[in-house]
C-alpha cells in the first residue's frame, strides 16, 4: 500500500515491478499518524462467508479498508466482488485504534499478525497530562504519608480509569496475575516461618555465626543471604521470606528492625549475577547475545558494591 499524489503514483505504476490493484479515493488524512496494516483470517463460522467485501461495509462500520485478499497462496484479482470463504486472509489498513477494535470481532476474524506500527503509537495521546498528574498525586500522597502507599496506588489506578487514560479492559489485562499468586502463596509461608519458630531458628544461626559482631555485620549477612536467594527465586518471594528473619534478628540483638529490613529490600533488587535472577535481566539476554559468564563478571562485583554501600548508609537514614 502506498500513499501519495496521483502524479507520483502514476510514475510508480508505470514501472514493470508494480501493478495497480485498487485505488482508495478517500482522503487518508482522517487516519492521522496511526495508520497500520493487519493480516486477518476469516473464521470458519464467520458471518462474512458467502458475502463479498463490499457487502460487509468494512470502511463505513469499522473504519478500516481492505487492501487485498489471499486464498491459499493466490491473491484474488477482484477481492471486492468475490464471495469470501473460510480461511481467506484479508489485509486491512486503517487507524491503529480501529484495527484494535476490529480484531476483537473474534467470531468473524482471527488476527494473524499484529501491526508493528501499533507499538509506536500512543493509545490515548491526548491524555498524557492527565496521566502525569495522576502519577504526581500518587507520589505526593505516598511520600507525605497522608494515606498508605497501597491506598495511594489504588486511588491512582481508579483515577486512571475514571479519567479515561486507560480502558477498564486494558487495565485488567495489565494485572500480573502470576505475581499476585506468588505473593499470596509466599505470605502464608512467611507467617508459617514465624509461627513454627523457623524464623527464630534461622536468626539464631545467623547470630551465632556473627558472634559478637556489630549489627552492621548482621546487616551484611542478611544482605548477601537475600542476594544469594534472589539468584534462584524472584525478588518478591525472597523479600517476603527473609524479611521476617531480619525482624527477628533485630529484636534478638535489641536494635531497630528498620535498617535490617531496608537492607533485605535492597538486596532483593540486587540480583545481577545470573541471567535468570530477575525478569529485567532476562529480557536483555537474547537481544544482546550475552553469556552466563558476562553476568558473573559484572554482577558479582556490582552486588558486593551495592551491599557495602547499603550496610554503610542505611543506618544513617534509619538509625539502629
Amino acid at each position: 500500500m502506498v500513499v501519495g499524489e496521483p502524479a507520483e503514483l502514476a510514475i510508480l505504476s508505470d514501472q514493470s515491478a508494480f501493478r495497480v490493484v485498487g485505488v482508495i479515493e478517500e482522503e487518508t488524512t482522517e487516519w492521522g499518524t496511526g495508520v497500520a496494516l493487519a493480516d486477518m483470517l476469516v473464521h470458519p463460522e464467520a458471518r462474512i462467508i458467502g458475502r463479498t467485501v463490499s457487502e460487509y461495509a468494512f470502511r463505513d462500520i469499522h473504519g478500516v479498508d481492505v487492501i487485498g485478499v489471499l486464498r491459499g497462496e493466490d491473491r484474488l484479482d477482484d477481492p471486492f466482488r468475490t464471495e469470501l470463504k473460510a480461511g481467506d486472509r484479508i489485509l486491512i489498513a486503517g487507524p491503529v485504534s480501529n484495527i484494535d477494535a476490529f480484531a476483537e470481532l473474534n467470531h468473524d476474524f482471527v488476527l494473524l499478525h499484529l501491526p508493528t506500527e501499533r507499538e509506536y503509537v500512543p493509545l490515548v495521546p491526548d491524555k498524557y497530562l492527565s496521566s502525569l498528574a495522576i502519577l504526581v498525586m500518587m507520589v505526593v500522597l505516598s511520600v507525605s504519608g497522608l494515606v498508605p502507599v497501597v491506598v495511594a496506588v489504588l486511588l491512582a489506578a481508579i483515577a486512571a480509569v475514571l479519567f479515561r487514560t486507560i480502558s477498564p479492559e486494558r487495565a485488567y489485562g495489565a494485572i500480573h496475575w502470576s505475581s499476585i499468586v506468588l505473593i499470596a502463596g509466599m505470605l502464608p509461608l512467611a507467617d508459617a516461618l514465624q509461627v513454627t519458630g523457623g524464623a527464630d531458628l534461622v536468626a539464631d544461626a545467623l547470630i551465632s555465626f556473627v558472634g559478637d559482631g556489630s549489627p552492621r555485620a548482621m546487616m551484611g549477612m542478611l544482605f548477601f543471604l537475600t542476594a544469594a536467594q534472589g539468584l534462584v527465586l524472584s525478588n518478591t518471594a525472597t523479600s517476603v521470606l527473609v524479611a521476617p528473619i531480619s525482624v527477628t534478628a533485630a529484636e534478638t540483638m535489641g536494635v531497630s528492625p528498620y535498617p535490617f529490613v531496608i537492607c533485605v529490600l535492597l538486596a532483593a533488587s540486587s540480583a545481577f549475577s545470573t541471567p535468570v535472577s530477575t525478569p529485567v535481566v532476562t529480557l536483555v539476554v537474547a537481544p544482546d547475545g550475552y553469556r552466563f559468564a558476562d553476568f558473573l563478571k559484572i554482577g558479582l562485583p556490582l552486588t558486593v558494591l551495592v551491599g557495602v554501600i547499603a550496610v554503610a548508609i542505611t543506618p544513617v537514614f534509619f538509625p539502629l
